[in-house]
Formats: C-alpha cells, sequence, structure tokens
C-alpha cells in the first residue's frame, strides 16, 4: 500500500483529496495543515509521494517542494493550483514536482495523476543491472492504438535508461511523465484524430469517442511508431502517428502558465515544462523529445553492442 501525505491549510481541500484517495482502498493517506509540518512529518516516516497546494501561509508550496528535492530527492511531489497561481505552478513543476492538478478538478483528475506519478517512480526504482555497460543504443517500438499499452511501453524505455544509468530523481520521473503524455497525445489525438476540446465538455463524448475509433477502421489499423536514441549525453524519442496530422501553429503557447488548467494543451505545457527540446515535423504527425544527461551522472563503461544484448519484449510490439 503506497503513503500519500496530503499538504493544505484548506480543511475542505485537505478532506476532499484524503477522501478520493482512501476510498480506492490502496492508498495509506496522511495529512499536514502546512510546510513545516509536512517537513517534521517526513522526517518522521516514509512515504511514496506529497501532494501539496501551493498557496499556504509561512512556507509555500513551491518552496516546500525545494525543500522536499533538497532532503527526499527521490520523493515524488504533485502540485495542486487554483487559478491565479498558474505561473508558480509552472516553476514547481520546473523545480522537481511530478505533476498538477487544478483544483476544480481534484474530484475527476486526482486519482489518474496520482496513478501515472506513482507508477513512474516503480518503474524508476527497477533496475536491469546485467545492462549496466551499455553507453549507446538505439531501438524502435511499434504499439497499437490501445493506452494500456502505454505503460508497459514506457517501462520498456525506462529501463534501457536506468540500465545506463542516465536520468535519477525528479528528472527521471518528468521524462517519463513526458513520454506519457507524448504517447497519449499521439494515439488519441493523432491515430484517432480525437479532439482534446471535447474534454471540456460535461459528459463522456470523449472517452465514447475514444472507444469507438479504436475499433473503427481506419483508425484501428494505425500505429504509433517511437524511435529511441540513448546515449551517455542524452536521450532522445521521435514518437510518429499515423494520423493526418495538425496545423502546429494552432498548437497553445507551451510557455504560458495559464495552459496548466486548460483540459486541452496540458501534454504540451508539461513536455515544454520537463525536456530540453521539444520539436514537431511540419505536417504536425512526429514529436521530438529531448532531455539532456546531467554532466557527471554516468560512469565510464566499455562499450558492449546494444544488439547483443536487448530483446524488445513481444508483449509490447505490434
Amino acid at each position: 500500500m503506497s503513503k500519500i501525505l496530503v499538504v493544505d491549510d484548506s480543511a475542505f481541500d485537505r478532506r476532499l483529496a484524503t477522501s478520493i484517495l482512501e476510498k480506492l482502498s490502496k492508498y495509506d493517506v496522511t495529512s499536514a495543515t502546512d510546510g513545516n509540518e509536512a517537513l517534521q512529518t517526513l522526517e518522521s516516516e516514509n512515504f511514496d509521494l506529497v501532494i501539496t497546494d501551493l498557496n499556504m501561509p509561512g512556507m509555500s508550496g513551491l518552496e516546500l517542494v525545494h525543500e522536499i528535492q533538497e532532503a527526499h530527492s527521490e520523493l515524488p511531489t504533485i502540485v495542486t493550483t487554483g487559478y491565479g497561481s498558474e505561473a508558480t505552478a509552472m516553476h514547481a513543476l520546473q523545480a522537481g514536482a511530478c505533476g498538477y492538478v487544478p483544483k476544480c478538478h481534484v474530484q475527476d483528475e486526482l486519482e489518474a495523476v496520482v496513478e501515472t506519478v506513482l507508477s513512474t517512480t516503480a518503474r524508476q526504482k527497477q533496475k536491469d543491472e546485467f545492462l549496466c555497460s551499455i553507453v549507446k543504443q538505439a531501438f524502435t517500438l511499434k504499439i497499437p492504438n490501445e493506452r494500456a499499452r502505454i505503460a508497459p511501453t514506457i517501462a520498456i524505455l525506462q529501463n534501457q535508461m536506468d540500465a545506463m544509468d542516465l536520468f535519477k530523481g525528479s528528472q527521471a520521473m518528468h521524462l517519463g511523465v513526458a513520454l506519457e503524455e507524448a504517447l497519449s497525445n499521439a494515439i488519441i489525438h493523432g491515430n484517432l484524430e480525437v479532439s482534446s476540446k471535447l474534454r471540456e465538455r460535461d459528459d463522456n463524448a470523449y472517452g465514447d469517442l475514444i472507444e469507438q475509433r479504436r475499433v473503427a477502421a481506419p483508425y484501428a489499423d494505425r500505429r504509433v511508431v517511437i524511435e529511441a536514441e540513448l546515449n551517455t549525453e542524452s536521450a532522445c524519442f521521435t514518437i510518429r502517428d499515423q494520423g493526418p496530422g495538425f496545423d502546429i501553429s494552432s498548437l497553445p503557447d507551451p510557455n504560458n502558465p495559464e495552459n496548466l488548467l486548460r483540459p486541452s494543451g496540458r501534454g504540451l505545457t508539461l513536455m515544454h515544462a520537463f525536456l530540453d527540446e521539444v520539436t514537431y515535423n511540419e505536417k504536425g504527425n512526429e514529436v521530438t523529445l529531448r532531455m539532456n544527461v546531467p554532466q557527471g551522472t554516468t560512469t565510464d563503461a566499455p562499450h558492449v553492442a546494444a544488439d547483443s544484448v536487448m530483446a524488445t519484449p513481444e508483449n509490447v510490439l505490434a
């Protein structure tokens, strides 16, 4: 059972988040009323995740994220944001937070964000020690339009990066979240051509259309291709769908913090906040993600050809 610490000076918001998580019966939830109490709790207990409000008296949520990064660098954090705190939320993501939930959408989105961050953290902790001598590799994956295939695909990618010891702590978690967003976009918006604007409607139109097109022609036959290039300097992923593409000039400004509160455009905002490079091709059906490896992260090791040591699990390939 994962242990989660919820930090919020608002008793109502604290109880709401706690009740949502406790109803799932797989989380042990503790609460704190401010940043100082949270840090004291973290000194006496071990947690798997911290969820913190940004706007709190005394120590702000942003300051708490900084403190956690200093003292508990492997502990992931999620921030909850309200209107007017978008810029602070962006700073929190850049400081090490792994996700965010707008307070107006806590009831609908908290569970999914928590599960994504915790699953990403769990994958990061899994090390393939027998591959630790790889210093360069390139490979290609192809997956169908099944959202359930995203998690095992990211697990393969992260296992290879873990084996090369490329990223640690929040940087590894940031990359996992960015890959999740990019693959979801390629499947849903690219191959299935389902607009994120449907999410703004207060009905089931978004999910219903995804399920309809997942088994209908021509959408069902399309695939997502992931080309990965890993070395001791960077990790680069090119994710390409087989949809018609889109006008990239129509994308919302990924550097505008206000987009953190919009159902559409959030994925792009997260990717730009977390990564060193995000670029699209002219057609708009291919995105390239790049994260640079911090100097001193990896150690020298003899080169081992990737083909001789790596096998891609059959259940991930199309």
